[in-house]
């Protein structure tokens, strides 16, 4: 299972589940907006007229309980009547959403470069987008609060964990309901996990995963149950959580009869089976090469749930093809997208000056939150020649001049990253700090075997050192070109391959390709074996696009799947760390700790902007186009005299909690 996004250029596919928020399970918070004050009783202003209740408990986890229950099933098997007693449940978390949102409008949004090879999320030429597609037309059993990371109900309301670790049980609701107004029962997480574990899926991370559990049971229409064959600490979450950690999202049993992997690969790239989300996408919502309308149903079953209380805004979103992001910043600037996440230093430093920023139409904001960081730089595909050869790939590291990079072109705005687990508890303070050293760079080419010609090539058995790093971003040339230059300096030849997006994702998953610039999405929490295990590297469609393999690496990943202790898991993820960086397979780039984005000055939003862990893709499930600021910025357009207010461009709400929270005084969000 590939789930990237590249960075600086941003890849995507099946290859990581998710950094760490520090994994710690975090303190709660309330919701707020970014301007209004609270009036008594409870209630704020909406910005449509209404009067939004901000108490929590306004909004009720389980409305009508179990109304829409079959009448034929007991309440000992969790149908109406059902009691919770002796299960797990949360009814006291905190609103995600914000009360004051409002329903409605259009968002029209860009980030991506190519048509998708496909909708699904299961199966192979997959991307961080179908992640957040999935997230929007399917639910799981179970939610992870972006601020607390505490389980929270989804389609199941209570659950029971064994004490042993290894067997859980789910209690669905039993007003859940599919799209096509089937009801959600249990006999639906059993065929998903078949799906899931179907070789013919073409997705061996996600059966490794999955493969791990006996066949669930559907106990009752309402009850299933599940057991692990080991002990695994993720064993839980993998199972019940899919946004955020990219678990397993619920398909429903009743489209899936006769559907295997390699039919479902086959069949379901450009049209999705039913789901019991609140957005849908339909086969005449797909503009191929060009758009895909995710249009917002207006039947979903859990809109009146907390989970779902402001969220969910918008009508319609409009997923734009622009193969060209200085087009998409265009397009952005006359109006034709509605946001346009800024990933150049020297875009957000140099080219938001710009009349309509000046006078308040566009709002750029630098978002500070505790967003996982991922593994950014350049990949090598070991397999190959030269890359099997460590001494090459040191010296590959040594020769690739950041320091410079980030400070000439990118206005000192990023930090170097030295880890597969950056700025996390999991980071080992040990690894070697790689830095630009080309005397050191050439030695180690020494002592591999490659000496210069008389045309200064470095060449060994008469063969030039020539390599290839594939890339999708047109920007990202800039730094490739300058490091072609320095490797040419030493005799080194680097071709430049400019892919499209949905080409990269193939063929790194088909593991040809010799080096790429890409990026892992980090994770909130570490799943390393759908990564770096053994057995994955000569395997395609997985993680493991480098090929390591390392028996003490398999080893150390076997005794963190079954450690409960934080402390020791970090202990050993930080032994893990170490022995990645040492074997070379990355040249890491930089990172940041912000979100940059510029919006047209239309949207409401939470204070904070995105959640506590979020990406700019909390944009689509959080904001919503407010009617006011809409009417302001449409008479601003048309009278070039009006200005209208410019927030602050740097957000540090959720930077402001965690201290707040350090102090035992959490702020309101």
């Amino acid at each position: 299972m590939t789930t990237m996004i590249f960075h600086r250029p941003a890849k995507a596919g099946h290859y990581v589940l998710l950094a760490t928020l520090c994994g710690i399970v975090l303190a709660g918070c309330g919701r707020g907006n970014d301007t209004s004050a609270e009036r008594p009783g409870g209630g704020t202003p909406a910005t449509d007229g209404r009067i939004a209740a901000m108490d929590k408990n306004a909004y009720p986890v389980f409305p009508d309980a179990d109304s829409g229950a079959d009448p034929a099933v007991a309440a000992e098997q969790g149908g109406r009547g059902f009691t919770g007693q002796g299960w797990q449940t949360s009814t006291d978390y905190d609103l995600i959403g914000d009360p004051r949102a409002v329903k409605g409008g259009v968002i029209r949004q860009g980030m991506m470069t190519d048509f998708p090879a496909t909708l699904r999320y299961y199966g192979p030429n997959v991307s961080e987008w179908n992640l957040a597609l999935h997230e929007l037309v399917y639910e799981s059993l179970l939610y992870l609060h972006p601020t607390t990371l505490a389980y929270i109900p989804g389609l199941a309301t209570h659950w029971q964990i064994s004490d042993d670790r290894r067997t859980f049980r789910f209690r669905l609701n039993p007003n859940a309901r599919w799209a096509d107004g089937m009801p959600v029962v249990a006999d639906d997480v059993v065929a998903t996990w078949r799906l899931a574990v179907d070789k013919s899926l073409q997705d061996p991370a996600r059966n490794l995963i999955y493969g791990n559990f006996e066949p669930p049971i559907a106990e009752s229409r309402y009850i299933v149950s599940v057991r692990a064959k080991s002990d695994d600490w993720q064993n839980f979450m993998y199972f019940t959580v899919g946004a955020h950690i990219g678990g397993l999202f619920i398909l429903p049993a009743h489209a899936l009869k006769g559907v295997s992997g390699d039919t479902y690969v086959k069949q379901y790239n450009y049209r999705m089976l039913p789901g019991s989300g609140p957005y849908a996408v339909g086969e005449q919502d797909i503009d191929r090469g060009r758009m895909i309308h995710i249009r917002r149903r207006a039947d979903h079953w859990a809109v009146r749930h907390r989970r779902s209380i402001g969220t969910a805004n918008f009508d319609e979103i409009q997923q734009n093809v622009v193969r060209d992001r200085n087009l998409e910043f265009e397009m952005f600037k006359r109006g034709d997208l509605d946001y346009y996440f800024v990933q150049r230093a020297a875009e957000w430093v140099q080219e938001l000056d710009y009349p309509n920023v000046s006078r308040g139409l566009n709002q750029k904001r630098k978002i500070f939150n505790h967003k996982p960081v991922g593994i950014v730089g350049l990949a090598m595909n070991t397999r190959r020649e030269p890359f099997s050869d460590i001494r090459v790939r040191r010296a590959l590291g040594y020769l690739y001049n950041r320091e410079s990079m980030v400070e000439k072109l990118m206005f000192s705005e990023y930090t170097l990253v030295d880890s597969f687990f950056p700025a996390s508890r999991y980071e080992n303070p040990g690894n070697e700090k790689v830095r630009y050293n080309p005397e050191r760079a050439l030695q180690l080419l020494r002592e591999s075997g490659w000496t210069r010609d008389a045309g200064g090539r470095l060449v060994k058995n008469g063969t030039p050192l020539a390599i290839e790093v594939m890339y999708f971003s047109q920007p990202t040339e800039r730094y490739l070109t300058l490091y072609q230059e320095d490797l040419r300096r030493v005799g080194i030849t680097l071709n430049l391959r400019l892919t499209t997006f949905e080409t990269m994702i193939k063929l790194l998953d088909d593991r040809a390709f010799g080096m790429a610039s890409i990026a892992y999405t980090g994770e909130t929490f570490p799943k390393p074996d759908a990564i770096w295990l053994s057995e994955l590297a000569d395997q395609n469609n997985n993680n493991n696009i480098t090929g390591f393999k390392n028996a003490r690496a398999d080893e150390i990943m076997r005794q963190y799947q079954k450690t409960f202790d934080i402390e020791t898991r970090t202990t050993l993820l930080r032994e893990l760390d170490g022995i990645l960086t040492a074997e070379h397979h990355w040249i890491f780039d930089w990172t940041a700790p912000y979100e940059r984005v510029v919006f047209w000055h239309k949207f409401g939003h939470p204070r904070g902007s995105l959640t506590r862990i979020g990406s700019f893709r909390d944009i689509v499930p959080l904001w919503w186009l407010d009617p006011e600021r809409n009417r302001r910025l449409s008479a601003a357009v048309r009278d070039e005299s009006i200005r209208l207010d410019a927030g602050s461009s740097d957000d540090t709400f959720w930077l402001d909690f965690a201290k707040a929270e350090s102090e035992g005084t959490p702020a309101r969000r």
